[in-house]
């Protein structure tokens, strides 16, 4: 990799840092603003700011009768996705369990991929809710199965691909350059040793 490359990513790898900062204190932010905090990993909400969520919420009936025809018909479509999802969801279960330890690979925390916080916002019919879950669940998974399957890669293949890669995981830049055999001999340990416990 060129050092112009190579300054890129430090910097990059900088303003990464900045930004999740700014993040967490605009989270902070958000938190007075609409008068919640966390508890325990779980939002809770002032007396005052709950019963007025609670007031906003649409009912499910009214809510299905605004809904366009299309939006009815597609649901059973899009849900029907939850039995692969709740598969893959048992399978990368397995797969860590049995992968990682034999590998030495440090495991990947499923609850900092999943959250399913939004189905406790009172201003959301259970309908709402339900779908807020559902997408939390299928985005949050599949976030999640993405991390077990790049830390799989940098302990069997850490090497780029030959052209530029659309949406390339994090753990992607730091892998070895296509064609670069001497470097694979030789950092391919190091690499590996960056994942474990």
């Amino acid at each position: 990799m060129n050092a112009n490359v190579e300054k890129l990513l430090a910097r990059m790898s900088e303003l990464e840092k900045d930004l999740e900062a700014e993040l967490e204190a605009e989270l902070a932010a958000q938190r007075r603003r609409f008068r919640y905090r966390l508890e325990k990993g779980r939002a809770a909400f002032e007396r005052e700011a709950a019963e007025l969520n609670a007031r906003l919420r649409q009912g499910w009936v009214a809510f299905l009768l605004a809904a366009p025809l299309k939006s009815l018909l597609v649901a059973p479509v899009i849900y029907s996705l939850v039995a692969p999802l709740v598969l893959l969801d048992l399978w990368l279960f397995v797969y860590q369990s049995v992968c990682f330890p034999a590998y030495g690979i440090e495991k990947v925390e499923r609850a900092r991929y999943v959250v399913l916080d939004r189905g406790a916002l009172t201003y959301l019919n259970w309908i709402e809710r339900l779908n807020c879950v559902y997408c939390g669940y299928a985005n949050g998974l599949v976030a999640y199965a993405r991390e077990v399957a790049s830390r799989t890669e940098q302990y069997f293949c850490p090497i780029k691909h030959a052209r530029r890669l659309a949406g390339a995981h994090g753990r992607y830049k730091d892998f070895l350059d296509f064609g670069d055999a001497d470097a694979y001999r030789t950092r391919l340990a190091d690499l590996r040793g960056q994942l474990k416990p």
